[in-house]
């Protein structure tokens, strides 16, 4: 079980508490003194380091915009459990996958901790994933900490709450107010679904104050005032404007306290006016100051872009991260992830190779046909199953004849005489006796694969296995 201790949570409190009185009390005098060099080179780096905090809360408002809980979507607060494999028309949330069911809920702890219900699961994989706002992942439980014979209640709390947790409940503390919970339960296809989705309906969330009580999810729940339930959290975020885009990070970060680590960013960035709670103000700026600031974010962006195209280490043109969720201070590479996927699994949980080039470092493009061959002996080892899922270039599946987004041990793969394994990735069918191995890719344009593996074999974890590189074969 990966949760973050009590001690850690008011160690991160104290440790930020005491920045924010640095910032507040210099931020207002600093600020007339910055350079536009200055506020150029911190503006890149606010941006950088707010984003995953800024973008959390539109993913939320986005996925949270229904008066009701729906196929998609879920007020706050509340499950949506996605009954059957989502297609290429679901563009709700980026990196989906097709291996598990989702059940899905975002989170607001600030008035109360939440409690929360999993059945007995026998062998059957699932994870209940916590993700905090700054998209780490302080809490992991599932089938590989816990099992499946029992079942279990968690109690989730917010980084304030001081009471005392009810007896047979196993705590896990969010370290920020807005989170979210990545339930996956695995599903073998269209014939498990009926399997899946009764043990789904057993999956309870409500507030600790309603427990032992008879309790149902609120009918209907109002929109949230200027939530945007339409326009992509990607390009949301990325039409902030400067002062648009650290107003929200400075009221954020009040109520989901950076880390304890973080608190000498936040004495770096205090004279560009970024302080939890501050009102974030460029009025009394030059013309000059401005124009550099915004200047900074477009570079904070074009950093960003530059991250998302080597994240991890990178072999065979595969990017390799051995550290979901467990980002430290690397701001940079925190961002890039958060923009790729919230969410991502822990390494011990599921292990996601990334490939955006071909064998000879070329952008995969929908106009030439790859292949990927694991040699005999060496298919992806998995402790639980393995898959891999073909993406645009945005993080979307592709749309294809034949509805296929995923191959794996699942799929009833053909291997080559010698035992090895090849996949196909391209537009067009491969030949007749190779249909089983064809991922379809899209017909033009950049593409990326990413390749899981649940409960990664020790060799994985041990760095001593990784996957081949993609070839063109046109």
């Amino acid at each position: 079980m990966h949760t973050i201790p009590l001690m850690r949570i008011l160690k991160s409190s104290l440790a930020v508490a005491f920045t924010m009185a640095i910032a507040l009390s210099s931020s207002a005098w600093a600020q007339d003194k910055l350079t536009p060099d200055m506020a150029r080179d911190l503006a890149r780096e606010a941006w950088l380091f707010g984003l995953p905090l800024v973008m959390f809360e539109k993913q939320v408002d986005y996925s949270t915009y229904v008066t009701h809980a729906g196929e998609a979507r879920a007020p706050i607060n509340q499950f949506v459990h996605y009954r059957r494999f989502i297609d290429a028309s679901n563009r709700s949330i980026v990196g989906f996958n097709v291996d598990n069911l989702y059940s899905l809920a975002w989170v607001d702890l600030a008035a109360e901790p939440l409690v929360l219900s999993v059945p007995a699961m026998g062998d059957r994989y699932w994870i209940m994933q916590i993700v905090d706002a700054w998209n780490g992942v302080p809490a992991a439980p599932g089938s590989r900490t816990l099992g499946g014979d029992e079942a279990h209640l968690f109690l989730i709390a917010g980084p304030d709450w001081k009471g005392t947790v009810p007896e047979g409940m196993e705590l896990l503390r969010s370290p920020t107010n807005l989170g979210g919970i990545g339930g996956r339960t695995y599903c073998a296809g269209e014939d498990d679904y009926a399997a899946v989705n009764k043990l789904q309906d057993q999956y309870k969330l409500l507030p600790l104050s309603a427990w032992g009580k008879s309790y149902a999810s609120p009918a209907s729940v109002p929109l949230k005032k200027g939530a945007d339930g339409e326009t992509l959290v990607n390009q949301q975020v990325l039409a902030l404007d400067a002062g648009q885009f650290f107003s929200n990070l400075n009221r954020l970060m009040a109520t989901n306290p950076p880390y304890a680590d973080d608190a000498p960013m936040l004495a770096k960035l205090a004279p560009l006016g970024i302080a939890p709670g501050e009102s974030f103000s460029m009025a009394k700026l030059s013309a000059e100051v401005k124009a550099a600031i915004a200047e900074g974010v477009g570079a904070g962006k074009a950093a960003l872009a530059q991250e998302a195209r080597q994240l991890g280490e990178f072999v065979n043109n595969w990017g390799l991260t051995y550290d979901m969720g467990r980002y430290g201070t690397r701001y940079a590479y925190r961002a890039a992830w958060t923009f790729v996927g919230i969410g991502g699994n822990l390494m011990e949980d599921a292990f996601y190779p990334l490939a955006l080039r071909d064998a000879k470092g070329d952008q995969l493009s929908g106009e030439h046909h790859y292949t990927l061959t694991f040699p005999a002996g060496a298919w992806p080892p998995a402790n639980a199953f393995w898959s891999l899922t073909m993406y645009d270039i945005d993080g979307y599946l592709v749309d294809n004849p034949v509805n296929r987004y995923a191959l794996g041990d699942r799929s009833g793969l053909r291997a080559n005489p010698d035992g090895s394994l090849t996949i196909y990735l391209q537009a067009e069918s491969p030949a007749d006796e190779w249909q089983a191995n064809w991922l379809p890719s899209p017909k033009a344009g950049p593409f990326k694969v990413a390749l899981r593996l649940y409960a990664p074999a020790e060799s994985v974890i041990e760095r001593e296995w990784v996957p081949p590189a993609i070839t063109r074969a046109d």
